[in-house]
């Protein structure tokens, strides 16, 4: 044939028959390419055509009476009619199938209960919603507040009440709760099994005039050696860990409040002891000035009561104001930051269950849960290590496909069946990548073990220190230091004891009631680090495997 013409041939209607049996026949199958060759010819047609649409400004907010602007008339306008005629159609069609899927859907969907089905209301379609219910809208003017969760306590609270409130509010704890979530679908995911492929063949197309063998294929892939079953069994392995983490924040959300709870009512006692050292120095500038009325005392004197009842003051209002950091503290680790402060219910003199170092100890080892979850961190490995030196296994590819050969007017079916060869690559880096993280994963339980303990001799250092003092302040020190005071007082009240020496005793009761409270507070911290596992600051972003 000559360059640039073009050979023409006529057909007989037999041989038209003959041409056209083959697409007869298979319908269904070219449907979808005159669709997809009618698309192609119009985008072809509109290629290269530059569409010059007008430049519109954005449209501000019209009233609901207002007539929509007509149509403008541009050179563009038949092409987009075409277009919006098109888009027409083919929402008909979309919609026809989605009415028909939210049919069948509707069938599996199990119906709700009257309280729930209340609540939900379907929204509107947009073309039957009145013009009032969308209002013009300034987003210039919105402003968005912060809410504020607010709670009005009763008379006290309670440390179970407090612990129930953190339980509920505290936003790490259902962070914990979605992690866990998350390794529960990775695992369904690792025991899923691969997808068959499903698809058309076409071949040998235009041999004899004719659409050669069309048809199509399904393949699936076989997984071998157990794969999928260590895969799953890994994931099952970051369940527990998951859970594990999750246990261990609930511990430090215990602890914390615990702590903090202590921590708030010590203050409550510091503030009703300063204020108390207040009245008492009041009454004592009170008295002074009596005695040097009488000639009794000096000028000096009442200096020295003055300014310690200044000093009583300031110890009272840094109190209020570690009381008042306390509460918000407690507030902040319960998740409710905005909840008024109130007062506490909890006797801090009341002596914690004893505790030893051998049971503490066997304690922590075996139940913390960071610990437990570093060990199932190993156990994983080890599956992992497993899986790695399975993945050499190959696995097989099966399709099998089924065509109409048009030359012929016979079936033809196909068998395919394979799967590469582990020559090259074995997976041996991969192998050795698995065996170091299980190295990594075994010295890490190792660090946690130690690092517990480490933990756990400072914490029983403090408990022991505290419980001691306590001991002492509350048996020798407090009553001493109480009848020291009342009887210099009273001498001094008298006249027969100088001012220096009801100083001294004064600052001795201060000092003693101070330090009283500050062992009782440690006594309560340090059993509660204990108890909760040497867990707390639950709202510390940490990383996996640190406390």
């Amino acid at each position: 044939m000559e360059s640039g013409k073009i050979t023409r041939r006529s057909f007989s209607s037999r041989s038209c028959t003959t041409i056209a049996r083959p697409f007869l026949n298979n319908r269904s199958a070219f449907a979808a390419i005159l669709l997809a060759v009618s698309l192609s010819s119009f985008t072809t047609n509109t290629m290269g055509q530059e569409l010059k649409f007008p430049t519109l400004e954005t449209p501000k907010p019209v009233a609901s009476n207002t007539v929509a602007p007509p149509t403008i008339d541009t050179a563009v306008n038949p092409l987009l009619d075409v277009t919006k005629q098109a888009a027409d159609t083919s929402n008909e069609t979309l919609g026809q199938f989605l009415s028909a899927s939210a049919r069948e859907d509707n069938a599996k969907i199990p119906e709700a209960s009257s309280s729930a089905a209340s609540k939900l209301t379907a929204p509107k379609p947009a073309e039957f919603l009145p013009a009032t219910d969308l209002p013009p809208i300034d987003t210039q003017q919105i402003q968005v507040e912060a809410a504020e969760i607010e709670i009005i306590p009763t008379s006290s609270l309670s440390l179970i009440d407090l612990e129930s409130l953190a339980f509920e509010h505290n936003p790490t704890l259902a962070a914990a709760k979605a992690r866990l979530t998350v390794t529960r679908g990775q695992q369904v995911q690792a025991g899923l099994y691969p997808n068959p492929v499903i698809g058309y063949q076409g071949m040998e197309m235009g041999i004899r005039e004719t659409a050669g063998q069309q048809g199509g294929f399904i393949g699936q892939r076989f997984i071998t050696g157990g794969k999928l079953k260590l895969d799953q069994a890994a994931a099952g392995k970051q369940v527990t860990a998951a859970h594990f983490e999750f246990h261990a924040q609930e511990l430090r959300v215990l602890s914390d409040v615990r702590i903090r709870f202590y921590d708030a009512v010590t203050l409550q006692q510091r503030v009703k002891l300063t204020n108390e050292l207040v009245r008492i120095g009041d009454e004592l500038v009170r008295a002074t000035e009596q005695l040097l009325t009488g000639r009794q005392a000096t000028q000096n004197d009442l200096l020295l009561a003055e300014i310690q009842v200044d000093e009583s003051r300031i110890l009272f209002d840094n109190s209020t104001n570690e009381e008042l950091q306390a509460w918000r503290r407690l507030a902040a680790v319960i998740g409710l930051p905005a909840m008024q402060p109130t007062a506490l219910s909890g006797e801090l003199e009341i002596a914690p269950q004893q505790l030893d170092w051998s049971t503490c100890y066997a304690t922590v080892m075996e139940n913390n849960p960071v610990l437990n979850a570093a060990r199932i961190r190993v156990d994983r490995a080890r599956i992992l290590l497993q899986r790695a030196r399975k993945e050499p296994v190959p696995d097989i590819d099966l399709m099998v496909s089924h065509r109409h050969h048009n030359v012929t007017n016979e079936n033809v079916t196909t068998v395919q069946a394979g799967f590469p060869l582990p020559i090259f690559n074995r997976n041996q880096g991969n192998i050795r990548s698995a065996e170091a993280q299980l190295r990594v994963a075994s010295k890490d339980r190792e660090r946690i073990e130690l690092e517990l303990q480490d933990r756990l001799a400072v914490a029983y250092r403090r408990y022991t220190n505290a419980l001691q003092q306590t001991e002492r302040y509350r048996v020798r020190m407090i009553p001493r230091a109480e009848k020291s005071l009342k009887l210099v007082t009273d001498g001094y009240e008298k006249g027969q004891v100088q001012y220096l020496t009801l100083l001294t005793a004064q600052r001795t009761y201060w000092q003693v009631s101070l330090s009283y409270l500050d062992s009782l507070k440690e006594l309560r911290t340090s059993a509660s680090m204990i108890e909760g596992q040497l867990l707390s600051n639950s709202l510390l972003e940490r990383k996996q495997g640190t406390f």
